[in-house]
């Protein structure tokens, strides 16, 4: 991630007029190119009817800059980015220090969480759900036909 042309584009959004809509992390699983898996982050920004993103695919190990000097609700986000993916967000305007949420697990959408969730359901011969063929969708009784000569 080129982190002076990543803040520069959102700081045009900014100065723009545009809001922040969301952020979104992805966790991808591992491959033989990126075997600690890595993340897909996306920002979108909006003004009035228009929409667009900035997508950047973010390693384990990569350091992601807050964008809540621009945006500051960004705070949210990015803090929940560190806490449930594990991904390393710097320069916080507000830093919550692992405090938004309690979760049993630290760091639970982490890919390397995420694949030792699918090993021990294996493991317990627990399918997941992307292996499992989704069941056959049940009709809906027919109604009954009216009878003969009264109306319906």
């Amino acid at each position: 991630m080129d982190r002076t042309a990543f803040l520069a584009r959102v700081e045009e959004y900014h100065k723009g007029g545009w809001r922040l809509a969301l952020i979104n992390a992805t966790s991808t699983m591992s491959t033989e190119e990126q075997p600690g898996g890595s993340f897909d982050v996306v920002w979108a920004f909006a003004r009035g009817t228009d929409f667009e993103y900035v997508r950047e695919q973010v390693m384990p190990d990569d350091e992601v800059p807050s964008i809540s000097d621009s945006f500051a609700a960004a705070f949210l986000y990015e803090n929940e980015m560190r806490e449930l993916f594990g991904i390393n967000v710097v320069g916080l305007n507000v830093d919550l220090g692992g405090q938004l949420y309690k979760t049993s697990q630290k760091v639970p959408f982490s890919p390397s969480a995420i694949r030792a969730r699918l090993e021990a359901n294996v493991a317990a011969g627990i399918a997941s759900a992307s292996t499992t063929p989704p069941a056959a969708p049940h009709a809906a009784p027919a109604a009954p036909a009216p009878a003969a000569g009264k109306p319906a």
